[in-house]
């Protein structure tokens, strides 16, 4: 297995988000593959590949990657989150979608569902759009 420091890993991490934003998903994949395997217990690369799921529209695949690590309980419980809360309104699944985002609330993650209501919101108007 690959030991890198953590400044390269957060680099590489980096670049893995911003490939997903240029629409490079296998590439970022390939990356976040590469962080997952080289450190299986970190939350961040599960994420990455989670969003390259999302982006390839492949929701059930994102949820398998995120639901096992929110079980498990770790430190990264809100991002873990919301990126589920965003795999489930852009796969469509809405309703499920505002019930997380709905517990949220209820645990006390005011941050994070600040940000889970304006990508609701967002959703919603390019839905509309």
């Amino acid at each position: 297995m690959l030991d890198l420091p953590q400044a390269e890993r957060s680099l590489l991490a980096r670049i893995g988000f911003f490939l997903c934003r240029d629409g490079d998903v296998p590439d970022a994949a390939d990356i976040f593959s590469g962080l997952s395997v080289s450190a299986p217990e970190k939350d961040g690369p599960v994420i990455g590949l989670a969003l390259c799921h999302v982006l390839a529209g492949q929701t059930d695949e994102a949820l398998a990657l995120l639901d096992p690590r929110l079980d498990a309980g770790g430190g990264m419980e809100e991002a873990l989150t919301l990126y589920k809360l965003l795999a489930l309104a852009m796969g469509g699944r809405t309703a499920e979608a505002r019930a997380l985002r709905g517990e949220m609330e209820r645990k006390g993650m005011s941050a994070a569902v600040g940000t889970a209501d304006q990508l609701l919101e967002e959703l919603a108007e390019r839905q509309v759009s």
